[in-house]
């Protein structure tokens, strides 16, 4: 690679790389970096298909506590697979969290629930957070803000102004008959309508406290990539928060910055209360 040795000789000036194409050339980058970006607040990749890279990357930013200014943003696009951002990725990201104002990537990354639950509840400054992807795999269905860790602290992200991540783990008895031909009890947790309603009480308590919200996702953006043919049941995400009025919706009449969410399958009378209550929301995406 083309000056190399300036690399390591400027690279305590670098603040911001971007780079994209294949592993090698992501890992020939990395050979000719410095131990140390001390000023590096924004890392962008696109393709990096390596935990390892992502992980390596980060720790060369200098965290706030080693003496460094800390990452503040990270973006990810084009992942080649789930595991791309895995338990070494988020291990280094989470030494950032104090001074975090964007966190985006396209596909759900392979952070477990707890973690994701540690950023959101050490993490300030951060003002988007945006791991919902739109894409699933059967494989990795597990990945999700399960809502009992989610309900577990208090979040500190109180500055946050887009949050997308995938919530689960609510057991849902209000939802009866088939589902894709199959009983719903094959796509549904189980659990009492009181343990439901008690952990949608306290997401919806959680999710109350970010009054500069501008745009929520709570499942995925678009159906999933399980190859061709089925139906829109099949893509639904069944044990997430019902958001509606009789689950207790109604706490979230203060986030009145909110301009897109995510909702389906509303009742008229949530539609009228999200009118009246979220006065700019101008796109509800089913």
């Amino acid at each position: 690679m083309a000056h190399s040795d300036s690399l390591r000789t400027h690279g305590q000036w670098v603040q911001s790389i971007s780079l994209a194409g294949y592993a090698d050339f992501i890992q020939e980058f990395l050979q000719h970096s410095p131990a140390r970006y001390p000023k590096l607040v924004s890392l962008e990749f696109i393709n990096p298909e390596s935990d390892s890279l992502i992980k390596d990357f980060i720790t060369r930013a200098s965290s706030a506590g080693s003496g460094g200014g800390g990452l503040k943003r990270l973006v990810i696009s084009g992942f080649d697979g789930f595991d791309d951002f895995g338990g070494g990725a988020t291990d280094a990201l989470l030494l950032h969290a104090s001074t975090l104002e964007v966190v985006r990537l396209d596909m759900m990354p392979g952070m477990s629930s707890k973690d994701i639950q540690q950023l959101l509840s050490s993490a300030p400054n951060l003002r988007e957070f945006d791991i919902a992807g739109d894409q699933r795999d059967i494989e990795y269905e597990g990945l999700f803000l399960d809502a009992r860790d989610m309900i577990s602290s208090e979040w500190v992200c109180t500055k946050l102004e887009i949050f997308a991540c995938r919530i689960g783990g609510i057991p849902r008895p209000d939802i009866t008959g088939d589902i894709n031909g199959k009983p719903a009890s094959k796509y549904l947790k189980s659990g009492t309508i009181e343990e439901s309603m008690e952990l949608h009480r306290g997401v919806y308590s959680q999710l109350a406290r970010l009054t500069r919200l501008r745009e929520v996702t709570l499942g995925l953006r678009i159906k999933a990539a399980w190859g061709q043919g089925g139906t829109n049941e099949r893509y639904r995400l069944y044990d997430c928060p019902a958001m509606s009025l009789a689950s207790g919706m109604g706490v979230l009449r203060g986030l009145k910055e909110l301009e897109t969410v995510c909702l389906d399958d509303m009742e008229d009378e949530d539609k009228e209360w999200v009118k009246e209550h979220w006065p700019k929301v101008n796109m509800v995406v089913p």
